[in-house]
């Protein structure tokens, strides 16, 4: 059966208390112009918004207090500003951080970069949280979804394959949605996703990046979703806020091509 198109808005919001190179902006405000974003994308036709950390360098796996805090009350002003699901995406790796935050505003979603297998990135070893996930899942009594990267961008997996990866986080992580992106391009993470319902039919594979106005009729055929980052954004600082236009133009590209 196939699953209803996700066309997710990510919110790169500025660097936040607890960030080394936090700048002083105050959450309050920051909070305001995430909410205004959001909205931005809702009424261009996004069907999801994520709210992440992405501006906070060098980027930590896991977080502070300081970060938990403000990321919880700019996500509460997200929840509030819109109708469709909200998600939290946090540090490089932070899925329990992004359960409880995620609860305790009403979201959706979250998404983790590496819930199984191990990766080595810009500060390591990334090692999986499925079980880190889970209990703080249980521990709150939440339901949220978990969306997991199969071999995400940013780090490179070890001694594992797509598939395994992919098997692997529904089955052990208990992954609701699997997320593919490839450096080389849309039409390989398209290729992978067709190559890995083979394997994990009964789950959604979300694009996770590098979708553009040009792949995004490719993209709704050949997969469940995609993750829209830089490609809404009004310039290419990492925090950048929403092109109203450009996010117009991908909502009315994906109307024709919805089923």
């Amino acid at each position: 059966m196939p699953h209803a198109f996700r066309l997710v808005g990510v919110l790169h919001l500025p660097p936040l208390p607890g960030a080394v190179n936090y700048a002083g902006a105050s959450v309050q405000e920051i909070a305001v112009r995430a909410a205004e974003d959001a909205v931005v994308l809702q009424d261009a036709g996004f069907t999801h918004v994520m709210v992440q950390d992405a501006s906070d360098m060098p980027q930590a796996v896991t977080v502070g207090a300081p970060t938990v805090a403000a990321l919880a009350v700019i996500g509460a002003a997200v929840t509030a500003a819109v109708h469709i699901p909200v998600g939290v995406v946090v540090g490089h790796n932070d899925g329990p951080s992004a359960v409880a935050i995620a609860h305790a505003i009403g979201a959706s979603f979250i998404r983790v970069k590496v819930l199984t297998g191990v990766s080595i990135g810009p500060t390591g070893w990334i090692e999986g949280c499925a079980h880190e996930v889970a209990a703080v899942r249980r521990l709150v009594g939440s339901d949220v979804e978990v969306w997991a990267d199969v071999h995400e961008a940013t780090s490179l997996a070890l001694a594992s394959t797509p598939e395994w990866a992919a098997v692997v986080s529904r089955d052990f992580g208990r992954a609701d949605v699997l997320v593919v992106t490839r450096d080389s391009g849309v039409g390989d993470a398209l290729d992978v996703i067709a190559r890995l319902r083979e394997s994990v039919p009964d789950v959604p594979f979300v694009i996770g990046g590098r979708v553009s106005l040009a792949t995004i009729e490719d993209t709704v055929r050949g997969a469940d979703g995609a993750i829209l980052g830089s490609a809404i954004k009004q310039s290419t600082a990492p925090d950048a806020r929403v092109a109203p236009a450009v996010a117009a133009q991908f909502g009315d590209a994906l109307a024709p091509v919805m089923p």
